[in-house]
């Protein structure tokens, strides 16, 4: 799973995903497309997290995108996000909005992944809100992404480009989670994949001793998740169709076939084309994302420095000087600016 996983945009063409579409507007010729981890990055989850909850912290991520990364806390209308939800089949209140970010805040992810030659493994809270009597009164959600996700959500080294607002139309948490896998395997060369048996059981989260005959699994599991799915492929912007796998008397493994809609090509040309003009302009107000091996680095150039107090003078620094673009890198840049901050300690 993790070798083949292919992002919608080349390398050649974009440095860094981007979100594309509006998600305040349901718009099929041009959808809400947000990058986030594949399953593979994140390897264990412990919580109340529902797939309500996986829906609204990926279409709060969507919503913010562009600002993760430069703003620490961000604020979004509570009217305004029940809107769209309500607009594709949610439910018609916003309390819901509470709850879901109160169980989100709960939420705690193990994750894995590389960057460049080296690998990372961290432990982190999946959200932060305030939900105070006064946020609520006032109908404003004050939520941020933990400091330590953002290098992952920004520069993931795997992602699934989801469709925010068919994700958020799907019901049942199995058709969630067999939405998201099939998406990271839309835009592989080759869009098959074969999986055992006991492995998609883990991706989809069934319960231990539920479901473990294939019969019972396929009817009440799979059949249902792939069905939402192929009802809706114009929303999905793919259909896909499995074979079970036998050895011996028994099925062991199933196989996948995704396969995208000629819609869906015609948008991603579209869109492509769009944000690698946009990444061709430059953008010299976006605050890069710094490696997250950087403030080890720092460490060392700066001993005895709080690098994390330095690295907010750093960015200070820069918008007063109205940030300029970087002779090598911000991490450079960064590092260099720790070894000055210590000699004049």
């Amino acid at each position: 799973m993790d070798s083949n996983v292919l992002p919608l945009f080349p390398e050649d063409n974009l440095k860094l995903p981007a979100a594309s579409g509006s998600v305040w507007k349901v718009d099929h010729q041009d959808p809400a497309t947000v990058p986030v981890p594949l399953q593979i990055v994140i390897n264990k989850v412990e919580g109340p997290y529902t797939e309500q909850d996986r829906k609204l912290w990926t279409f709060l991520l969507h919503a913010v995108f562009d600002e993760i990364g430069e703003n620490t806390v961000h604020e979004l209308n509570i009217i305004d996000i029940n809107r769209v939800f309500r607009e594709v089949g949610g439910k018609h209140d916003s309390a819901w909005i509470w709850e879901s970010a109160k169980r989100l805040t709960r939420t705690v992810i193990e994750w894995e992944y590389t960057f460049e030659d080296d690998r990372f493994d961290g432990v982190s809270s999946l959200f932060g809100a305030q939900i105070s009597k006064p946020m609520r009164a006032a109908g404003i959600l004050r939520f941020s992404f933990p400091a330590l996700l953002i290098p992952i959500i920004k520069q993931p080294s795997r992602f699934a480009r989801l469709r925010v607002h068919f994700l958020i139309k799907l019901s049942g948490k199995y058709a969630v989670t067999l939405y998201e896998i099939l998406e990271g395997y839309a835009n592989r060369h080759d869009p098959s994949f074969t999986v055992s048996l006991k492995e998609l059981r883990h991706w989809l989260k069934v319960p231990d001793n539920s479901y473990d005959d294939w019969k019972d699994f396929k009817k009440r599991v799979l059949d249902p998740a792939v069905d939402q799915i192929n009802d809706d492929p114009l929303g999905a912007g793919f259909t896909v169709a499995y074979t079970p796998l036998r050895q011996g008397r028994f099925y062991d493994a199933v196989t996948f076939r995704v396969d995208k809609t000629n819609a869906r090509r015609a948008i991603e040309g579209t869109i492509r084309r769009n944000i690698k003009t946009k990444a061709n302009r430059g953008n010299p107000t976006a605050r890069p994302i710094l490696k997250p091996d950087t403030y080890a680095r720092a460490r060392k150039a700066g001993p005895g420095l709080d690098v994390h107090g330095a690295e907010a003078d750093f960015w200070a620094f820069w918008e007063s000087k109205g940030r300029p673009a970087f002779d090598k890198s911000a991490d450079a840049a960064f590092i260099g600016w720790c070894r000055k901050k210590a000699a004049e300690l």
